[in-house]
């Protein structure tokens, strides 16, 4: 986990992460890349293999909104089984299920039944990240974009070498990989890491960000992911789009690992500002391109929309490890979200791409529609979700910085205010700290070097601060913890000046 400063009411000490020394090598090997990034991956490949199988256009387009609904209505299920998943009983049952539902989709991708075998691969999915949850919050930071970076890298190879082997070779060879992956998923199961406490879904729940741009950030990605489906309606056959879109996976891994080696945050933080950018300036042209051009519009479209699915996973894990939330309670409520958005996106770019082979204005239509709703959600994401960030960006001035100077017996005074304000309106053990360094007058940006978090991730604690507390700006903050009072006797409340609770 990321270091955090000496405070007077510091929580828990975390356990050390995995990935931090060379000690911790065949760990992030195995269990990171081959059991969760493989396993992954391989649950990815059954599901271009079902699109690749199907009939015709329309039964592609339906397998594809239908596996995004069942994986949506799998992580939901899971959320709301947060608790059970995460005894020893159920982890079982995960590791069971997901061996299970593998090797089911693979036996009815073998008999043709494509809609059985995307819908078995998503729950697979589910079971994966459900059974690594807590493994991925242990990974230290570099670890775990590691990870995600050549799990992405895994499918395209994968999808680039299948493309060029008759269907049962490479058939066999998913098989093999989904058996191997297996194995590696019962001995992970065994191995005894040394994990964090477990987080119930209650407590979860409560130090959960409810923030409207998350979900609108997840709406986002998945809608735009959906996307990649229009290469399957350029006329092109499914070899050439499969090496198309492998390609682009695959470009993602590498670049993101290549940009890691550079200033990490900015670029995350560029990426994501700019998904509706990315889909007018891909998706508005190709109409009026040749189709040569299309797929390579398509191609660059997949691959940057893929680097802002890496960028928003390891955001997922680093806000389960940062919160202390339930990683099955996180990756149900997020992933859930991000699966709605590709089936709306998918019905959308499949009822258009369809309608294109006999009213080419249909084609147009929907990638302007595609545009104005990327363009709509990205507003609501960077103007909609801070209503206070000039005023979060900002640290105090020389005046509030003088105010809060106190004597010894004045900090203790003001320690209890801070206390008592925290325990009243139910602030998490990182919205503490958190408070802790603002009273001292830090910013956003101080936050950000100190827990080596995003900006956003910094903003967002800052923001559901101030809403928790009916608060507006920093000063505003200031007064409202001098406000609240403390008996003489007990240490306890005696009233506040803004006592209705938020």
């Amino acid at each position: 986990m990321d270091a955090s400063p000496e405070r007077e009411d510091a929580v828990e000490a975390p356990v050390r992460p995995i990935g931090e020394n060379g000690g911790d090598f065949e760990a992030v090997l195995v269990d990171g890349c081959l059991g969760f990034g493989v396993g992954m991956g391989n649950g990815v490949l059954i599901l271009v293999a079902s699109l690749c199988s199907t009939v015709d256009l329309q039964q592609g387009s339906v397998v594809a909104v239908a596996m995004a609904l069942v994986v949506a209505a799998a992580l939901r299920a899971g959320q709301l089984a947060a608790d059970a998943l995460q005894t020893d009983f159920g982890r079982r049952a995960t590791l069971c299920c997901q061996a299970a539902a593998s090797v089911a989709a693979m036996a009815a991708l073998g008999l043709s039944v494509p809609l059985a075998s995307a819908a078995l691969a998503g729950v697979g999915l589910v079971a994966t990240a459900f059974l690594y949850g807590r493994f991925l919050e242990r990974l230290a930071r570099k670890a775990l974009m590691l990870v995600f970076d050549l799990a992405f890298m895994y499918v395209g190879l994968m999808l680039l070498v299948f493309s060029q082997m008759a269907f049962w070779y490479s058939y066999a060879m998913l098989f093999v990989s989904v058996a191997l992956c297996a194995v590696i998923s019962l001995l992970f199961a065994r191995k005894p890491y040394q994990y964090s406490d477990l987080v119930a879904a209650a407590d979860s729940k409560k130090r959960s960000i409810k923030v409207k741009g998350n979900n609108h950030t997840l709406l986002l990605l998945g809608f735009m992911l959906s996307g990649s489906l229009l290469a399957f309606f350029l006329g092109y056959p499914p070899e050439i789009v499969v090496v198309a879109l492998g390609a682009a996976v695959g470009l993602a891994g590498i670049f993101s690992l290549l940009l890691e080696r550079t200033d990490e945050r900015k670029y995350k933080e560029a990426l994501k500002k700019s998904p509706a950018f990315t889909a007018a300036l891909l998706l508005l042209p190709l109409p009026v391109s040749p189709s040569e051009v299309q797929l390579a519009l398509l191609c660059a479209y997949a691959c940057l929309v893929s680097l802002n699915v890496i960028v928003l996973l390891n955001a997922v894990v680093e806000t389960s490890r940062f919160d202390m939330i339930s990683p099955v309670w996180l990756f149900g409520q997020e992933g859930s979200v991000f699966f709605a958005g590709i089936a709306v996106g998918g019905v959308l770019f499949s009822v258009g791409g369809l309608a294109s082979g006999s009213a080419p204005l249909a084609l147009y239509a929907t990638c302007a529609v595609a545009v104005v709703a990327c363009a709509w959600m990205q507003i609501r994401v960077n103007y909609q979700v801070y209503p206070f960030e000039p005023v979060i960006e900002t640290g105090l001035d020389d005046e509030a910085r003088a105010y809060r100077e106190y004597d010894g017996q004045r900090k203790t005074l003001w320690q209890q205010k801070r206390e008592i304000a925290c325990e009243r309106y139910g602030l998490s053990p990182r919205e503490r700290e958190i408070l802790q360094i603002l009273l001292k007058g830090r910013d956003a940006k101080y936050i950000t070097d100190t827990f080596y978090i995003s900006q956003s991730t910094a903003k967002t604690h800052i923001y559901n601060i101030y809403r928790k507390f009916g608060i507006h700006s920093r000063q505003e903050l200031l007064d409202f913890i001098e406000d609240i009072e403390v008996s003489d006797d007990s240490g306890g409340p005696a009233g506040t000046a803004g006592d209705e609770a938020v």
